[in-house]
This record gives structure tokens, sequence and C-alpha cells, in this order.
């Protein structure tokens, strides 16, 4: 993942226990974020590597754009990570206050290959709002061009808060953009990964009342061929150490269910299944493939 994300916080943590507990040395590659990952490791350039469900569902039926309409089935799910919400932000002086605002507009969306870059414009589009464009780019800068007027609003896909939205919220510089429950429900209904979620109260500094959104959770993934026992090593390293992810990522201290990500067809490698039965969780035959 890029800086200002919480992949490039959580893999490194990841990576640090998967040492540990099994000896394997691991390199680490910067990416956008979801998308980036999935291709390395379609192009067999990257055995391990995470993405949103919502991405993930993208790729494994080729109709994200930037699959170019091929279905990838280089990758295979190992374990749920931690959610990630939708946040959308503003600067408090651009007068935005929702969606329907956004219409016309300029949107930054993060990096190219990260999950916001791949969907933000299809989420919009479902609610029926149009921006001018979207652009991408790197977290930080995008905030800064926001908070000059350069982007009318900034919607980023992440654990919240954002490391590069928190940071500007600090100051008081943020007006956050939600949904409403049925919005919400309509780009479920439209976007196989996503579902509702609720950015509470303190989620954000300054941030005093729930804020409604949509969220996907996310996945670790891998290389189809990676051996058995090596997804199940680096599946049971993550398991049995979530309370440390927890400390890098607090969202990735919770338990995820396996459910979302299956039911938006994409399928667990046999060892991780090892993994993540011998843990307590029920993964139904069907959602694993070799």
């Amino acid at each position: 993942g890029a800086p200002g994300g919480a992949f490039a916080i959580f893999a490194p943590a990841w990576g640090v226990l998967v040492q540990r507990e099994t000896g394997i040395d691991i390199a680490y590659r910067t990416t956008g974020g979801s998308s980036a990952d999935l291709l390395l490791i379609e192009e067999g350039k990257a055995q391990l590597g995470l993405s949103s469900t919502a991405v993930a569902a993208q790729g494994r039926s080729g109709q994200g754009s930037w699959t170019a309409g091929v279905k990838l089935n280089g990758f295979r799910a190992l374990f749920p990570a931690y959610a990630s919400s939708l946040q959308i932000v503003a600067s408090t002086g651009a007068g935005v206050r929702e969606l329907a605002q956004l219409q016309g507009q300029v949107v930054g969306v993060g990096p190219d290959g990260s999950s916001s870059a791949d969907t933000v414009k299809q989420i919009l589009t479902a609610l029926g709002v149009a921006p001018a464009r979207v652009v991408s780019g790197d977290y930080q800068q995008q905030v800064l061009a926001m908070l000059k007027g350069e982007l009318a609003a900034c919607a980023f896909i992440g654990a919240p808060p954002l490391p590069a939205l928190n940071a500007a919220a600090m100051g008081r510089h943020l007006a956050l953009i939600g949904m409403s429950a049925a919005q919400s429900a309509q780009v479920a209904h439209k976007l196989p990964g996503f579902f509702r979620t609720v950015l509470s109260a303190d989620t954000f500094p300054g941030q005093s009342v729930n804020v409604g959104t949509v969220g996907t959770s996310n996945v670790a993934v891998c290389a189809t061929d990676l051996p058995d026992s090596l997804a199940e090593a680096v599946t049971r390293a993550a398991l049995k150490n979530r309370k440390l992810l927890g400390v890098a990522v607090p969202a990735a201290g919770h338990a995820q269910e396996l459910a979302p990500i299956y039911a938006a067809g994409i399928a667990f490698h046999p060892g991780a299944a090892r993994a993540l039965r011998a843990a307590g969780y029920r993964l139904p035959q069907k959602a694993v493939q070799g």
C-alpha cells in the first residue's frame, strides 16, 4: 500500500509476525493498494498482498476497468484482515456538506491501484452523482490540494480514521460527508463487496455525531500456487497475533467474518482454510479452491 493508508502499516506488521513464526524472510513493495497488489500476484511478481473485498470481486469477475475485462484467477484469500470505510471529506471553507454537491466537481480518490481509485466513481454513479472527474494521487498531497481549494473533496477507502485525513482533522479543517441508510443500501445492492457502516462519533477529532457511509472488508491474499503449508503458516501467524496487529491498525484487532469475502465470489486457499478452521472459523468447502 501507499504511505498515508492503512495497508502500508498493516502489511509490515503482518510480515514481522510471519518472519517470527516461520523464519521466512519477507520483502516489501510499495504499491497503490488493492488492484495493484492483485495484478502483481496475477503476473507472478508477488506472492502475498492485501485487497479490499470489493476490488477483489472486480478482479474475480473481470468487471473493474483496471482488469481490461480479464477474470483474474491467480489469487486466493488467506484471512480477513480488517474492515475499511469510505471516508469523504471536504474543506470546511468549500461549502460542500452533502454528496449531491459533488455533482460536476473534481474529487481526489487516492493512489492509482487503491480501492478508492477503483470504486469511488462507481459509488457516486450508483447514487446518481456525476463528478466532473476523479483524480488519483498521493493521499497526503491530495488532502493538501483539497485544503487549497484545488479539489472539492477527497474520497478515500481505508481503516478509519485514515492517517492522512486524521492529520488534517486535528486542525479542524475538514467536513465529513455521509450517506443515508437508503443511499448505503443502494450502493451495496449495485456493487458487490460493499455494506453499510457507520463512522462513529469521535472517529475523527472534532466529530460529534455518527456518520453513515459504506464499507468493505479487507482480505489478505496470496498466489494460487502458494504451497498449502506456507499459506497455512502465514494465516496462522496473523490469527494467533490479532491483538498485535490491532496495535498497528486498531480495526485489525477485531475478528472479522468470512462470509462477505466468499459471498463476493472470492475463494480461499486450502492451506488458509486449515488455519481458519483450526482457529474456530466456519468455512464452507465450496468457498475453498486450490
